[in-house]
């Protein structure tokens, strides 16, 4: 798309601007020879603009450094096209008024300004339409992942208003039930309440952990023990839905394979330097690659891939995924490091 907005572009000066170099030269001869040698050059250098402009961090909110590095860039390409022109000129044994010179470059100056405006402002316009489509994406993916997650048949609202009806009905009886009916019906309530939004506040992602693993707590009692922490100032940051839920049932999983009893699950989520936060889950045991063999195993061993998709989709080139992370000897650990600002949708 860009060599096509670019040569059309160019191709549309050049025939706009040459009955200007015809008054201006006052030669159809050097007029030619001018077009026919600097606006090639013009593309070349417009071409070198944007390999420019790729590497260096084009940010809008600070629009002082912006100006500064279009006006800079802008100059320097007209004065490669004076100093060409006034080659082909002494070339043919012509020679110009200096003060039709200054006018020429400004106009190339002005000209190069505004095609690095427009290249900016397509490129921005390019980046959100490119951010639109992966949340959109990510989306799709977090409804995958949501698959994952509710596995049973049955609707979600249902199971939730028959784990009210269980807690009421226990009400001052088996009480070591207790906190694992409320688990479940927690986790459920935030799963129905989440399921639409692919950003949620940490604070209530981490909530809900904790009330899953209240009901692997009572599953595995002596044989699971579990320790978590979050910095109080990341409760409020929003990150993607169901993201611990993949973490937490792979350290579960493998963990039970290949750890010795009691195995031990870690939750540690610390805040960084330069706006980011660190979600480590930690298992004892060693790393075992996800299953490769029915369909149902391929998809419950693909709930990282799902999650390293998803990440990859709403933090492009600004998270890292590691997994496995070996800190310790029998210690598996898997890092996710995401900004604590998360993409505008």
């Amino acid at each position: 798309m860009f060599w096509r907005i670019q040569l059309i572009g160019w191709l549309s000066f050049i025939i706009l601007s040459f009955p200007l170099k015809l008054i201006f030269y006052d030669s159809l001869q050097f007029a030619l020879i001018v077009t026919l040698v600097r606006e090639p050059v013009g593309i070349l250098i417009t071409a070198s603009f944007r390999k420019l402009y790729q590497r260096r961090e084009l940010d809008l909110s600070k629009p002082f450094r912006l100006i500064c590095l279009i006006l800079g860039v802008s100059i320097s390409g007209a004065s490669i096209d004076i100093i060409l022109e006034r080659s082909i000129a002494a070339w043919s044994g012509r020679s110009f008024a200096l003060d039709p010179i200054f006018g020429l470059f400004w106009f190339r100056s002005l000209l190069y300004t505004m095609w690095s405006l427009l290249y900016i402002g397509l490129k921005n316009q390019l980046a959100i339409h490119n951010q639109q489509a992966a949340l959109s994406a990510a989306e799709t993916a977090a409804r995958d992942a949501e698959i994952l997650m509710l596995r049973a048949q049955a609707s979600p609202h249902f199971l939730f208003n028959a784990f009210n009806t269980i807690l009421a009905e226990l009400d001052g009886k088996n009480a070591e039930l207790m906190p694992v009916v409320r688990g479940l019906s927690d986790y459920f309530r935030y799963s129905l309440t989440s399921r639409s939004q692919v950003f949620v506040r940490l604070k209530d992602e981490f909530e809900a952990i904790k009330a899953y693993l209240v009901v692997e707590k009572a599953r595995f009692q002596e044989n699971l023990m579990i320790s978590c922490h979050m910095d109080e100032e990341l409760g409020d940051i929003r990150v993607p839905g169901i993201f611990l839920q993949p973490l937490i049932e792979n350290a579960l999983k493998y963990g039970h394979r290949t750890s010795e009893s009691p195995l031990k699950i870690n939750i540690e989520i610390r805040a960084l330097e330069e706006g980011y936060a660190d979600v480590r889950v930690s298992n004892s045991g060693s790393w075992v690659e996800p299953d490769s063999g029915t369909e149902l195993q391929k998809a419950e061993g693909n709930g990282l891939e799902i999650l390293r998709r998803r990440l990859e989709l709403l933090y492009p080139g600004k998270h890292h995924f590691r997994a496995p992370l070996m800190l310790a000897e029998n210690e598996v650990t898997v890092s996710i490091i995401i900004p604590t600002q998360a993409p505008s949708s």
